[in-house]
């Protein structure tokens, strides 16, 4: 797993956040299955509290935990996005090519059309010189 990401643990544990080469890291919040959180940064699959710490200086564990959360939810709401827009694409895949469908219907009726015209032609020229 790479980019943004939620896993969920045999044990009931999960952690939602920034994910690098199948490890946490960078932001994340990891939840236990007793509701209780762990979040910060990440590295190498190891929760960092010095450096979170050191990256925010002079923040309480609150605030930081408070701006951890904060960029979980963007990153969430960005992959939401992401999906919402595979689904138009697929819409928009799937209605073009019913529209290359009619449109190949269209031309083998004209062929249809244009060889049924040359053959009565013929025949009609064919059936006057006989006469």
């Amino acid at each position: 797993m790479h980019g943004f990401g939620v896993y969920h643990f045999g044990n009931g544990h999960h952690y939602e956040g920034a994910w690098h080469e199948g490890r946490r890291q960078g932001l994340g919040m990891y939840t236990f299955r007793n509701g209780d959180t762990q979040s910060g940064h990440w590295q190498n699959g190891v929760h960092n509290v010095s450096s979170a710490q050191d990256n925010l200086p002079g923040l309480s564990s609150a605030i930081n935990q408070s701006k951890v959360l904060n960029a979980v939810q963007e990153a969430r709401q960005a992959s939401e996005r992401v999906v919402s827009m595979a689904k138009v694409e697929e819409r928009v895949n799937s209605t073009v090519a019913a529209a290359n469908k009619a449109a190949n219907a269209a031309r083998v009726a004209a062929v249809k059309a244009v060889q049924y015209r040359m053959h009565h032609d013929n025949t009609d020229d064919f059936l006057m010189q006989s006469v």
